[in-house]
């Protein structure tokens, strides 16, 4: 019979084949959080020590249990060679197997979870689009299903682990994020926590450093399709590389796929507007089985169409009406940092990008903005962080994006990447080392009534220019 609670800790122990400290503690129930950063426990969450290439997280077991961490799982040679200082911290440990090291402990200890819970394992990969098609998912089956998702990106083993292990017993649905820069990453994660239900979202330049190609990327999302227990893949039939692999993919799964042009799900009449609250619109129609009905979202940006109705094909297999779908998208929304717009008080709008970039996802965003429907005086701004990770091909996909920036008003090239990159269009406004650069020069007051698009990598943290866009003359700047 399935656990109606998680794990004790002489359980997990036993599932990891490793033991625990202090005795006492054998039927202490897990804690249901696990973090890797010391930074963010929370009192009374579980602390993962990783020897990472650059850090160790053995180093920081101190602080984690400081902040409130209850359960710390380590490998069994820092535990022996630091025993005597562990056994007065205030808190459990649990001890991998000999030599074995804390993340791989964590990924057994999670899938023994997720053997025990069993819910429907959703895998979704891709090269644009994970997060947003996840959330949306998320959205609409929560409405009718228990259903758990990471929070954020968690789309490594680790974080897949931690994502499982934060599962509610009574869990119907899983929904994972699965991400690679490299090959042979997306089949560890499906070798670890077979999918039944998967979903590619795009295949584009993304990771070229490691997957050298759309055609090695390619290869590296159909990865997923090496799950036994899966019974379906949707995916993006648009995109020609994709289809062709999936008509690879073994008998008993079934495929489906998504989009305008082709596929068993098209998606047609496509409107997107934004009201002068900064609140965006997108409606969209979708035909299925000879069906076609309409549906809408406050969300921004095109693209997302296609994300609604890779959402559409999951749910509908899991036996949602269209009417049920199109009732639980209407209070769909998506995290901070992918395409959210907002009002400025100086006039425009501001729309934060900031979370990540690839020549794709930059595409889309400068494409958004071109076919907005603004006023005469209304100027389009673009501020444009590096893409990392494009490999030998970097300096081309860069002109690209630049390129397509052409239609702007104004832009503005933050990073090392745009360095040697031919940047001839009247509309380049300003290159810049960093952020910090940009905020100590950049005229903020010169931005009234504008749409201003911020969209770089991670590398770049750019959601750190948005408070003083939003204050419109750069009131506050530090």
């Amino acid at each position: 019979m399935p656990k109606d609670i998680f794990f004790s800790i002489s359980e997990a122990a036993d599932r990891i084949g490793g033991t625990f400290y202090p005795d006492s503690d054998a039927k202490k129930t897990l804690p249901q959080m696990f973090r890797v950063d010391s930074r963010e426990v929370a009192p009374g969450e579980g602390f993962i020590a990783i020897k990472g290439a650059n850090v160790d997280g053995h180093d920081y077991i101190g602080r984690a249990v400081e902040s409130g961490a209850s359960v710390v799982l380590l490998e069994r040679a820092y535990f022996e060679a630091n025993k005597e200082v562990l056994k007065k911290l205030p808190a459990s440990f649990l001890i991998a197997e000999e030599s074995e090291r804390s993340e791989k402990a964590a990924v057994r200890l999670a899938r023994a979870w997720l053997d025990e819970v069993s819910p429907k394992t959703v895998g979704i990969t891709g090269s644009v689009g994970k997060t947003t098609t996840r959330e949306l998912l998320e959205g609409v089956l929560k409405k009718n299903f228990r259903v758990h998702a990471a929070k954020k990106s968690y789309n490594t083993l680790i974080g897949c682990s931690m994502t499982i292990l934060s599962m509610p017993a009574a869990t119907e649905i899983l929904i994972l994020e699965l991400g690679t820069n490299h090959p042979g990453e997306i089949a560890d994660l499906i070798a670890a926590f077979p999918v039944t239900h998967g979903l590619i979202t795009e295949i584009s330049p993304a990771h070229l450093e490691g997957l050298q190609s759309i055609e090695g990327v390619c290869t590296a999302k159909m990865e997923i399709a090496s799950s036994r227990a899966m019974k379906f893949l949707s995916y993006n039939s648009d995109n020609e590389i994709l289809s062709s692999a999936i008509a690879r993919v073994r008998s008993e799964i079934r495929c489906v796929g998504v989009g305008a042009t082709s596929g068993d799900i098209r998606i047609s009449n496509v409107t997107q507007r934004i009201g002068a609250d900064g609140v965006p619109c997108l409606s969209l129609e979708l035909s299925h089985g000879g069906r076609m009905f309409s549906c809408s979202a406050d969300l921004y940006g095109r693209q997302n169409a296609r994300n609604i109705a890779l959402a559409y094909s999951v749910a509908t297999e899991f036996g949602l009406t269209d009417e049920m779908f199109a009732a639980a998208l209407k209070s769909a929304s998506l995290p901070a940092g992918r395409g959210n717009i907002e009002a400025l008080p100086g006039g425009g709008f501001l729309i934060d990008d900031t979370y990540n970039a690839n020549p794709d996802s930059v595409s889309y965003a400068l494409r958004n903005v071109i076919e907005l429907d603004l006023p005469e005086e209304c100027r389009r701004i673009a501020v444009l962080g590096g893409m990392r990770e494009l490999g030998g091909d970097s300096k081309y996909w860069h002109e690209v994006v630049m390129s397509r920036a052409g239609l702007f008003d104004e832009v503005h090239l933050v990073g090392s990447e745009w360095d040697g990159v031919e940047t001839k269009q009247s509309s380049l406004a300003g290159k810049w080392k960093d952020a910090d650069a940009f905020i100590a020069k950049f005229d903020f007051s010169s931005v009234k009534k504008s749409v201003i698009l911020v969209k770089g990598s991670r590398f770049y943290a750019l959601e750190r220019l948005l408070p003083y866009f939003r204050s419109v003359k750069g009131e506050g700047r530090a």
